[in-house]
C-alpha cells in the first residue's frame, strides 16, 4: 500500500526537488522553444541576422514568460494551502523557482541560438541541430542520476521531444518562406 505524501510536511528534499523542477524545465523548454524559432526562421532563408534577432528576442521573451508563469503558479500553490490552513513551508518558494526557470531558459537557448552567432546558412543550422539535440540527449540522460531511470531512455524522450520543435519549426519556415516570397 502505497503511503500518503502530505503537501504541508517539508523533508527538507521538497524545495530542492521544487527548484529542480522548475530548472529541467526551464532549460528544456529554452533549448526547444528556441530551437524551434530559429530553425523557422532558418528554414525562411530570411537572413543571418533575422535569425539571430528573432533568436534572441525569443530567448529573452521567453525567459521572462517562463519565470513569471513559475512565479504566480508556484505563488498561487502557496496560496492553496494557506486557504486550506496548510504552512507552506520551503517547497513553495516562488523566488527561487522562478530565477531557476527563468535563468535556465537563457542557458539553454543559448545552446541553439550560438552557432547562428559563430556560422552561417547551412553550417549553422547543421550545427545547431545537433547540439541542440545532443544538448536535449545529455540533460535528459544526466537527470536520471537524481531519479534512477534509464538514461538512455531518459534522454530519448527529450531528444524526440524537443527535436520535433525544431524539425517542424524548419518546415513551418520553409512552407511560409516559400508563400511570403
Amino acid at each position: 500500500m502505497a503511503s500518503e505524501v502530505d503537501p504541508t510536511e517539508d523533508d527538507g528534499h521538497e524545495g530542492f526537488a521544487n527548484t529542480l523542477r522548475a530548472a529541467v524545465f526551464g532549460v528544456q523548454d529554452g533549448i526547444v522553444s528556441t530551437f524551434g524559432l530559429v530553425m523557422g526562421v532558418a528554414g525562411a532563408r530570411i537572413s543571418a541576422e533575422a535569425v539571430l534577432i528573432a533568436g534572441v528576442a525569443g530567448m529573452v521573451s521567453g525567459a521572462l514568460s517562463m519565470g513569471a508563469g513559475e512565479y504566480v503558479s508556484v505563488r498561487v500553490q502557496r496560496e492553496l494551502l494557506e486557504a486550506r490552513g496548510a504552512r507552506p513551508h520551503r517547497a513553495a518558494d516562488p523566488v527561487r523557482a522562478a530565477l531557476a526557470n527563468a535563468g535556465l531558459f537563457v542557458l539553454g537557448g543559448a545552446v541553439p541560438l550560438l552557432p547562428f552567432v559563430l556560422l552561417r546558412d547551412l553550417a549553422a543550422v547543421t550545427v545547431s541541430s545537433v547540439v541542440s539535440v545532443g544538448s536535449l540527449f545529455l540533460a535528459g540522460a544526466a537527470l536520471t542520476r537524481l531519479t534512477g531511470a534509464s538514461p538512455v531512455r531518459s534522454g530519448l524522450r527529450m531528444l524526440v521531444v524537443g527535436g520535433g520543435a525544431g524539425v517542424l519549426g524548419f518546415l513551418v519556415g520553409s512552407l511560409l518562406g516559400v508563400t511570403v516570397a
